[in-house]
C-alpha cells in the first residue's frame, strides 16, 4: 500500500509527495534530511492531506495529478480531508505532525498516542490487577481482554487526562488525578485484525485501591475480574493459559500481553513475585 499526501510548509506553501510509509517520511521532511529540497528551508510541515493508494505506480500517478493543480485546486482538496474523530499525530521525533481522523490514523498507520491503566489491588497478600473483557459487538477484539481502560488522546487532553475519562466512560469509575501515576511510556507497533496498523506511543498509568472498585461498566466492556499479578506475568511470558480458580483464560483470547509495558510495570513495583 502507497499514499499521497500534501504538507503544509512553515511558509504556508504546500509540497506534494508520496511514500509507502508516511511516519518515516514525515520525520525525514521535519530532520531536513532525506525528505525533499523544497521542504528542507520550509520547516517544520504539517500534514494537511493524505489518500490511500493500491500500489506505487498509482501513487506516483496520483502525486503528478496534485502536482499540476493550481493552489486554490489544492485547498479544495485539502478541505476535503476527512476529520471524524481526529487524532494527533507525530513523527518518530514526536513533532506534532497535524491531526488525522482516527479510520486513517489506523489504516496508514500513522503514529499517535494512547493512554493504558493498570488498576492494582492486594488481595490476601496477593498483589494482581483488574483486566475487563471486551465487549462481543465491538468491531475490533470483540470478547477479549484488556487492561482495566484504554484509549486514545483527544488533542485537546493531556495523557493523565484521557485516562482519567477512559476510566470513567469505560468502567464508570471516577478517580481523582492525585490518584494516579504515570510510570513511563512504550512504543507499540502491530498489526491490527481489521487489515490496519498501529503505531503508539503509550502512556502508562498505575492506580492502586483497597477494595473492589465499584464498576458501572460501559457499553464498550463484558465485566470486570481480578488477575494475580504472577499468572498474569507467565501469560505474558507464553504459558499457554491462564487459570483462576473459577475460569481458564487462552492467552490468545488477550490483547494487552505487551512485554515491554509489562516489564515497566515490573520495574515500577520492584516487582518480582510475591510481595513481601
Amino acid at each position: 500500500m502507497a499514499c499521497v499526501y500534501i504538507l503544509r510548509c512553515a511558509d504556508d506553501t504546500y509540497y506534494t509527495g508520496w511514500t509507502n510509509d508516511l511516519t518515516v517520511r514525515l520525520t525525514a521532511h521535519n530532520r531536513g534530511r532525506g525528505g525533499a529540497k523544497y521542504t528542507r528551508s520550509r520547516r517544520p510541515v504539517q500534514l494537511v492531506y493524505c489518500e490511500v493508494c493500491p500500489n506505487r505506480s498509482e501513487a506516483m500517478k496520483r502525486e503528478t495529478q496534485i502536482k499540476s493543480l493550481t493552489r486554490e485546486q489544492k485547498q479544495s482538496l485539502v478541505d476535503t480531508m476527512p476529520d471524524k474523530e481526529p487524532l494527533t499525530i507525530y513523527d518518530t521525533d514526536e513533532r506534532v505532525c497535524g491531526t488525522v481522523a482516527r479510520a486513517l490514523v489506523h489504516r496508514l498507520g500513522l503514529r499517535h498516542h494512547v493512554c493504558h491503566l493498570w488498576l492494582l489491588q492486594e488481595k490476601n497478600g496477593v498483589l494482581g490487577h483488574w483486566i475487563q473483557q471486551r465487549a462481543w459487538d465491538r468491531p475490533l477484539y470483540p470478547g477479549l481482554y484488556d487492561l482495566a481502560a484504554t484509549g486514545h488522546m483527544n488533542p485537546d487532553e493531556t495523557a493523565a487526562e484521557a485516562v482519567l475519562r477512559e476510566c470513567a466512560e469505560e468502567i464508570g469509575v471516577r478517580f481523582a488525578a492525585e490518584q494516579v501515576t504515570e510510570i513511563g511510556t512504550v512504543e507499540q507497533k502491530y498489526a491490527r485484525p481489521d487489515g490496519g496498523f498501529d503505531h503508539e506511543r503509550v502512556y502508562v498509568f498505575a492506580i492502586r485501591v483497597d477494595q473492589d472498585p465499584a464498576f458501572s461498566i460501559g457499553s464498550e466492556v463484558c465485566r470486570m475480574i481480578w488477575v494475580p499479578l504472577e499468572k498474569f506475568g507467565e501469560v505474558v511470558d507464553g504459558v499457554p493459559c491462564l487459570i483462576l480458580e473459577q475460569e481458564s483464560i487462552p492467552s490468545q483470547q488477550f490483547c494487552c500481553l505487551h512485554r515491554a509495558e509489562w516489564e515497566l510495570l515490573r520495574q515500577y513495583l520492584g516487582y518480582t513475585g510475591e510481595p513481601e
